[in-house]
């Protein structure tokens, strides 16, 4: 008897092994959000289009960490905005933003918004953000393994008065990392604003002049006496002031010589105003680029001048008026 030998087989089937999953360029939320209150302190009036409040953030810029440096990290920027109002687009340091007027407020202050993404302490990117629409911003050209993603607001002055806002909220805005959604930052935004009245007062100046001769005043067109003053003119604040000196008595004068008060009883002789030493021009307004917060002198001076015509002693007497304007 054979012996058959012993035959075994294995059959079977071959299948590749499959893993699935989502490689993410980034793995943790570095900063959740916060809330940036805008408080604005300005002027009620000014020139428009102007920045009157600093650039603010809600807390942090940082957005994601535990990056993949060298990838590109996308992140969608979504407003959800309420209490504004586009007014017009405006021009901050060469760059064109929309503005927006606060609901209710006509004549708030203009708030604009920008946009930033960088990575870690280093270099970023900037641009005027439209809150009005969704930014999907493709992280290209930034590396590093922390990621900042954050939207900035600051106020323009609307040109002309403007008025104070009570605190109103103005939404939020969600930064959100699309291969994994739950990595979302959140800010949250409020304004505020206070606006201070441009005020400067002139105080009264009385200058007498020493006595003055016959032989002070030889001829039409000499002058004697002059005497040095200083108006005071306090303001709360640095601002642009511009002067003008009239005649009270002759509101159309347009020289340097007052025409003489009720007071006067000499002949041929008037009070000359001048300024750093030459004779003003009634009525001719001249610029302070700046104003002084508090006190300040106005520096003029005074003097006999004799005009044409019969010359008779007396007394002489005119007087001015200066206004200044800072509106």
């Amino acid at each position: 008897m054979n012996a058959l030998p012993l035959l075994r087989v294995l059959l079977g089937t071959c299948a590749p092994l499959l893993m699935t999953g989502t490689v993410q360029a980034c793995n943790a939320l570095s900063f959740g959000g916060g809330h940036v209150d805008l408080s604005i302190d300005t002027w009620d009036d000014g020139l428009g289009d102007v920045l009157v409040s600093t650039w603010r953030i809600a807390g942090d810029a940082n957005f994601l960490e535990d990056c993949d440096r060298w990838s590109n990290v996308a992140v969608d920027v979504i407003p959800t905005v309420r209490n504004l109002q586009y007014e017009r687009d405006v021009t901050i340091d060469g760059e064109r933003y929309p503005a927006f007027g606060i609901v209710g407020w006509p004549r708030s202050p203009l708030l604009i918004f920008r946009y930033g993404y960088g990575s870690g302490g280093g270099d970023g990117t900037g641009a005027p953000f439209d809150v009005r629409s969704t930014l999907n911003s493709s992280g290209a050209g930034v590396t590093g393994y922390f990621r900042w993603s954050v939207v900035s607001v600051a106020a323009v002055s609307r040109g002309g008065a403007m008025e104070e806002v009570p605190t109103t909220d103005l939404g939020s805005i969600r930064h959100i990392y699309p291969p994994n959604p739950s990595l979302t930052k959140l800010e949250s935004f409020s304004v505020s604003a206070t606006l201070r009245t441009k005020t400067c007062t002139l105080a009264n100046a009385t200058v007498v002049l020493d006595d003055a001769y016959v032989l002070d005043l030889p001829a039409a067109g000499s002058s004697s006496g002059q005497r040095d003053f200083n108006v005071v003119m306090r303001c709360n604040g640095r601002y642009p002031v511009s002067l003008v000196l009239t005649d009270a008595n002759g509101p159309g004068n347009t020289g340097s010589r007052l025409t003489p008060t009720s007071n006067a009883t000499a002949t041929g002789v008037r009070v000359e105003l001048l300024q750093e030493g030459t004779p003003v021009v009634l009525g001719q307004r001249w610029m302070l680029a700046e104003s002084q917060n508090g006190s300040q002198n106005i520096p003029l001076a005074a003097r006999y001048y004799r005009e044409a015509g019969a010359f008779g002693a007396g007394v002489v007497e005119g007087q001015a008026i200066i206004t200044a304007t800072y509106r």
